[in-house]
């Protein structure tokens, strides 16, 4: 089986016949073929779309002297051998977010009979609480948008792109249909679940774990753990001694209170760069418009999205994250007094406006070399935000007004879009003068490159603080911590960004725990 790329064309019934002429191949040696990946190519006059094709031919070395052809490589996940260490107790999972929900599914599936415990509620009490916080601005700060089933990539868009050349992506992406979502997330270049299939899929995994010997605890907070010898004993969660030797730490980047108390417990860490800044908001007529151009009613095509970085004369990196097509604004904050916003949107992606992240790269440079201090700097922001905005409405900013340093009066086109409201303020005053600096010279370039960015009536809305961990927790080679017993996974211990790489991390964290303990317990 080889796999070749570069398959390009305008519909998919061509891709036999372009296929074949790639490869000078005759109809008679193509024995079979099915899609690998599929992505837009719109660089020429015309839409094309490229493919990366598997396929079956006779004599097959004769076409992996081409450049776009490779063999195909093995992408059949191979579940981990079992260790022989002995547990005391069935193996912890803290955290229910995408590390978690993969580590767990794999224990289960291995006979590990794993325990979840979730700070947050199950996701149908989770969904009723975050509608209730974004209409009355009463926060749950136990159960929000950052914690309950599902972590923060409950309420997001969904995606599933990574950069990660890691062999587990295609495990990740089968189990995510195996679920619930749909067969084309397998082959997009782009996949993407949105909030409301996320749900369905949560409930679905959930049931196998259930089902295969696993117990959810909601609302139950890891509170303590005891350490002995240098070796994990116990842990505490909501007043209750359990005894236990194996944890899967996927806690989230938010769960600040937990990582202090996890550190005071002689948990090592250390301070990593991040990034800060807003949400800007478009509406999706104008991206599809300054995207496609004359493509921009093509239903193949929208809706459109973007990604666009830029090099400060300061040196820092601005970058737009985690694009919303047809997307919302939202609050997300998971502390009373501290203003937070991400990016939602849903299957359908048929929301008016389109919004994405706009940030700033950080390092100990902003915020001081002490640990924390990145974890302090985070807070300060937020708090900020919060008492410009006077509450949890949106601090927003037309983004000509930002660069001009006045303060918006009026929205002109585009109408933010979230729930909980919003108030102008000036965001030059929120945030340090570095990266004010790097975002205004960054707004000026990509309303150069991409006419109408800024003048177009876009909002900006403060703060989006939370795009990844301003810590990392150590873990050696085979993902364990200096504690003997504890795997810190995923994005709230440093190792990920995303649905996709903190899926990987908790399967990579799960089979090592598997290689190291034997699945019967020590009775």
């Amino acid at each position: 089986m080889i796999r070749v790329y570069q398959v390009k064309c305008a519909h998919e019934n061509e891709i036999e016949a372009h296929l074949c002429k790639k490869l000078r191949l005759t109809k008679k040696d193509l024995l079979s073929w099915a899609i690998h990946r599929k992505s837009v190519d719109a660089r020429k006059q015309k839409v094309l779309f490229s493919y990366v094709i598997d396929c079956e031919v006779r004599n097959e070395k004769k076409y992996l002297k081409d450049k776009d052809v490779i063999i195909k490589p093995d992408e059949t996940y191979h579940n981990p051998k079992m260790g022989n260490k002995k547990l005391l107790a069935r193996p912890i999972v803290a955290g229910f977010g995408p590390a978690g929900m993969f580590a767990s599914l794999l224990l289960a599936r291995n006979g590990y009979n794993p325990v979840i415990i979730e700070r947050g509620s199950n996701v149908e009490i989770r969904q009723e609480k975050v509608n209730t916080f974004w209409k009355t601005q009463k926060l749950d700060e136990e159960c929000n948008v950052q914690f309950g089933e599902g972590g923060a990539g409950t309420f997001s868009d969904g995606k599933l792109t990574t950069r990660s050349k890691d062999s587990r992506c295609t495990k990740v992406l089968e189990e995510f249909v195996h679920f619930g979502a749909k067969e084309e997330i397998l082959v997009d270049a782009h996949p993407h679940i949105g909030t409301d299939s996320f749900v369905k899929i949560l409930k679905n995994l959930r049931k196998e774990i259930v089902e295969l010997g696993g117990t959810f605890y909601f609302d139950s907070k890891l509170e303590d753990i005891e350490v002995e010898n240098n070796e994990l004993k116990s842990i505490t969660v909501n007043g209750k001694r359990i005894l236990c030797n194996a944890m899967i730490l996927g806690i989230g980047h938010s769960a600040t209170d937990t990582i202090h108390m996890l550190h005071d417990k002689g948990l090592q860490m250390e301070n990593k760069p991040f990034a800060v800044g807003v949400r800007i908001e478009h509406t999706q007529e104008y991206i599809n418009r300054a995207m496609l151009k004359e493509y921009c009613h093509d239903e193949r095509l929208i809706p459109a999205r973007y990604q666009l970085t830029y090099m400060a004369s300061n040196q820092k990196g601005v970058y737009t994250f985690c694009m919303c097509p047809g997307g919302y604004v939202v609050n997300s904050s998971s502390k009373n007094g501290q203003l937070v916003v991400n990016g939602m949107s849903y299957a359908a992606r048929d929301g008016i406006n389109a919004n994405s992240a706009l940030l700033v790269q950080v390092n100990e440079s902003d915020y001081g070399m002490e640990l924390f201090d990145g974890l302090k700097y985070q807070e300060q922001l937020e708090r900020k935000a919060y008492e410009m905005a006077g509450g949890f409405k949106g601090a927003c900013q037309l983004a000509k007004d930002y660069l001009s340093h006045t303060i918006s009066d009026a929205y002109e086109n585009v109408l933010p879009t979230i729930e909980t409201g919003s108030v102008f303020v000036d965001l030059n005053n929120l945030f340090s003068t570095e990266v004010n600096l790097a975002l205004h010279e960054a707004l000026e370039h990509y309303e150069r490159k991409v006419p109408g960015f800024v003048s177009e009536g876009a909002i900006l809305t403060a703060v989006e603080s939370r795009s990844s961990s301003s810590i990392r927790i150590y873990r050696d080679d085979g993902c364990m911590s200096n504690i003997a017993g504890i795997y810190p996974s995923g994005e709230g211990s440093g190792y990920a960004g995303g649905i996709m790489t903190s899926a990987i991390d908790g399967l990579k964290c799960a089979e090592y725990l598997i290689k190291t303990f034997d699945k019967d317990i020590t009775s």
